[in-house]
C-alpha cells in the first residue's frame, strides 16, 4: 500500500497528465479491448478461416459448414455488418425507378 506522501503525490500527478492530455485519460478509461471490437473480429476471421481449411483437408466439410456459421454468429455478435461488404453493384440504387 502507499503511504499518504505517495498517494498525494500520484493524485497530483494524476490530475497533470489528466489537464495535459485529456485523450490518454478517456483511453485509459475506457480500458484495453473495449474498443470497436475490430481486433476481436480479426481474431475470429483468423481461427474460423484455419479451422475450416483444416477440415476441408480433412475431408469433413459438414464441420467446416459448422464452423463458419458459428463464426458468422461471433462475427455478428462483435459488431460486423455484413450489409458495408456488399459490392455497391449489389446494391440497388436509389435513383432508379422502381426500387
Amino acid at each position: 500500500m502507499l503511504d499518504d506522501d505517495e498517494r498525494t503525490v500520484l493524485e497530483e500527478t494524476a490530475r497533470d497528465l489528466a489537464r495535459d492530455d485529456p485523450q490518454l485519460v478517456r483511453r485509459m478509461q475506457r480500458g484495453w479491448g473495449r474498443g470497436d471490437g475490430r481486433g476481436r473480429r480479426v481474431a475470429v476471421t483468423v481461427v474460423m478461416v484455419v479451422l475450416v481449411v483444416g477440415l476441408l483437408w480433412l475431408e469433413l466439410p459438414g464441420q467446416a459448414l459448422l464452423v463458419v456459421m458459428v463464426g458468422i454468429g461471433f462475427l455478428l455478435a462483435f459488431g460486423w455488418q455484413p450489409s458495408r461488404w456488399v459490392p455497391a453493384v449489389l446494391r440497388p440504387d436509389e435513383d432508379e425507378p422502381g426500387t
